[in-house]
């Protein structure tokens, strides 16, 4: 076999597998939205194509209530978890201290843990010693927070890994005091990085339900869990028709994010540096 037959089967083989795999993450979604406009359904009703779902589903009162919710317990997760998760991060990769391994470890370790079972577990300690929190938005919100933090944890170490530590030494060399310094040389360029886990850590929360569901009593619930519970009573597309709304909002801010992300690189490579961090 020639060396051009060679190149022409390997980018054959490429584009298959680009296609098998574009085909396993995008036919899903499209099934899904196709279906939210189908005027027909399992019980009956007319044939082509409508919007009487999308009025249903925006009607719906447990949907419109636990999106509400939703969004309130997943900004909340996520300015706590990207708070934390950043000073840990920071932490284990610049300090020194006895138990930075046990610390990093322990950060990861939720990710281990099934969350159904994180979620009984929390609800067993609510009700043991914390009733009032059950049920309520930081009740909620912390339970995501251990859930998230490996992530932040993880997003934002990397990017800390990519620097240059002695950046940040120089601008304390000059005068710079430590907290100064993590922030005119540290913070901006770990910005794209705090971006990608704030996006990821808003849309984990928002979509959780396997812990959610064992926090919440049934007449307050987050949308996913209303969703879950309206599917167990009705199968018709109004849940789908949700569905295709939040596809399009995750999109949505996905395609923000990414823009973000790329002026805020844009503008690393074109700023230069602050006068602490020079080599003295």
């Amino acid at each position: 076999m020639s060396v051009l037959t060679s190149r022409r089967v390997l980018a054959a083989v490429r584009a298959l597998f680009l296609t098998a795999t574009a085909l396993f993450v995008l036919l899903p979604l499209a099934v899904v939205v196709v279906n939210s406009f189908r005027g027909a359904t399992a019980a009956g009703g007319g044939a082509g194509l409508t919007l009487r779902w999308y009025r249903e589903a925006l009607s719906y009162e447990p949907f419109t209530t636990g999106l509400l919710y939703s969004t309130q317990v997943a900004v909340l997760a996520t300015l706590i978890s990207v708070v934390v998760g950043t000073m840990a991060a920071y932490a284990v990769a610049r300090l020194d201290f006895p138990g930075r391994e046990p610390l990093r470890s322990l950060f990861v370790a939720p990710l281990s843990l099934p969350r159904v079972v994180a979620g009984f577990c929390l609800f067993v300690l609510y009700a043991s010693l914390f009733p009032a929190a059950y049920g309520t938005v930081g009740g909620i919100a912390f339970a995501h927070c251990l859930l998230l933090l490996p992530f932040v944890v993880a997003v934002v170490g990397a990017a800390l890994a990519g620097l240059d530590p002695a950046l940040e030494e120089a601008a304390r060399d000059l005068g710079a005091s430590p907290l100064a310094a993590f922030a005119r040389i540290t913070l901006p360029q770990i910005r794209p990085a705090l971006l990608a886990a704030t996006v990821f850590a808003f849309l984990t929360s928002f979509d959780e339900v396997d812990t959610s569901v064992f926090l919440m009593p049934a007449d307050t619930t987050t949308l996913p869990v209303a969703m879950f519970l309206r599917l167990e009573q009705r199968q018709d597309p109004t849940v789908t028709a949700m569905s295709s709304l939040l596809i399009a909002g995750s999109l949505l801010l996905a395609a923000l994010a990414a823009v973000a992300a790329r002026r805020v690189a844009a503008a690393l490579v074109h700023t230069p540096a602050p006068q602490g961090a020079h080599s003295p």
